[in-house]
């Protein structure tokens, strides 16, 4: 009997370690209720946002309802209908709808309130606002790998990222948001400890290399959750969409691509590389950033992306990019005047790599860094002005770390620690 009941007992934990680790977990679905509403960044965020969200198999369709924000009880008189695209995903035994609306037309500087869903099951109606045009001030959140311990520990510097910047128009992640791309679990943990704000305030993501994984048929690329919860600007490079995108926000050109394709295979390589490339020598805002995840200049001990470094560097050098925000490394750095040039020039750029999650390593110290810290959790607020560019690292309490302030003068960058 007691063998028998050992048996039992061993049956029932193989079968939750199987189902917890092969990313099988409950959703948090309340039968046809959506959730995983989300924000994501378009081409321009002063008229157009996309706007994506998950049901059950039982709600194959959905639609958006949106109004201008009048601070009246009765929104659904005046708010607009839209249907929604609607796209299923079966993926490890789940069945869920995946439903987004890209809303174009908007006004700039405006307040517009939405809710999604259908018959008697809506979300909550949700306020978010469009940007201005090029000579208005931009703030916005960067974050480096949240990757792990998210629910419990990367959720503290989420609340404190919003109580510090409460007017943050656009939320960056500089890649590894989660630890295994296909795994479910790890994604409801980070819509959980992201409390929402991603429902008011774009998301703008560049993946990293834990965002990957297998599909079905056993073919690596980016998880299969990105592309139905992030509907992100369709101008990136060949075969890699929602992974490398630009969008023009304010007097912002922002470019993000896939480094971790990058590095997997020579085709992707050589397309981003033509893709940046184009997309660099077009740009006409008078400021132009860079997120990805492994970094030009790495910060950790035995890591080097030469490859990376040795082809994208001179495009950065070239088009004259002010701000370079990376991941990867599990520590904070960042450098300019000290940066490897060819003969006497002096770094244009601005290189950053830092982490927001709880998973954290040693700087390995370099000459190019102008500051560094190991072992610290961090979110980053920067404020863009037409000549001038603040760059605030907080920490978990929202205490200040560190803050430089890029000053342009006639196409010409100086920093001021």
């Amino acid at each position: 009997m007691m063998i028998l009941l050992k048996k039992h007992i061993f049956f029932i934990a193989l079968v939750w370690v199987t189902f917890c680790y092969s990313g099988l977990y409950a959703a948090s679905l309340d039968s046809g209720y959506p959730d995983q509403i989300v924000l994501s960044v378009s081409e321009d965020l002063s008229t157009s946002v996309s706007v994506s969200w998950r049901t059950d198999e039982s709600m194959s369709s959905s639609t958006l309802q949106i109004a201008r924000e009048h601070s009246r009880f009765n929104i659904a008189d005046s708010a607009t209908t839209h249907l929604a695209k609607s796209e299923l995903l079966e993926f490890k035994g789940l069945r869920t709808w995946h439903h987004a609306v890209l809303l174009e037309g908007l006004d700039a500087q405006t307040t517009y309130v939405y809710r999604v869903g259908q018959g008697e099951k809506w979300s909550e109606w949700i306020n978010f606002t469009t940007t201005g045009g090029s000579e208005a001030t931009l703030k916005f959140v960067y974050f480096g790998d949240v990757q792990s311990n998210i629910k419990s520990m990367w959720s503290r510097i989420a609340k404190q990222s919003i109580r510090t910047i409460p007017d943050a128009q656009l939320i960056l992640y500089a890649g590894d948001i989660v630890n295994r791309g296909n795994n479910l679990h790890e994604w409801e943990d980070w819509f959980y400890a992201s409390g929402g704000m991603h429902q008011s305030i774009p998301i703008m993501p560049a993946s990293g290399n834990h965002d990957h994984g297998d599909s079905h048929a056993g073919v690596y690329g980016i998880s299969e959750y990105w592309n139905k919860q992030f509907k992100l600007p369709n101008n990136g490079a060949a075969g890699l969409e929602g992974t490398s995108y630009y969008a023009d926000v304010q007097n912002v050109r922002f470019v993000v691509f896939n480094t971790e394709m990058f590095n997997t295979y020579e085709k992707n390589r050589e397309d981003q590389v033509q893709w940046l490339e184009e997309v660099l020598a077009q740009n006409k805002q008078p400021w132009l950033i860079m997120l990805f995840h492994h970094p030009i200049f790495s910060t950790k001990k035995n890591r080097d992306n030469i490859e990376l470094r040795n082809l994208i560097k001179p495009l950065i050098d070239k088009y004259k990019v002010d701000l370079v925000l990376q991941g990867h490394d599990h520590t904070y750095a960042r450098g300019k005047d000290k940066v490897p040039m060819t003969g006497d020039e002096q770094s244009h750029t601005t290189y950053v790599v830092s982490v927001s999650g709880p998973k954290m390593s040693e700087v390995q110290e370099a000459d190019w860094m102008d500051r560094s810290a190991s072992f610290t959790q961090l979110f980053h607020g920067v404020e863009v002005q037409h000549d001038k560019l603040i760059f605030s690292s907080y920490k978990v309490n929202g205490d200040l770390l560190d803050t430089f302030t890029i000053l342009k003068t006639r196409g010409v960058n100086t920093i001021i620690h």
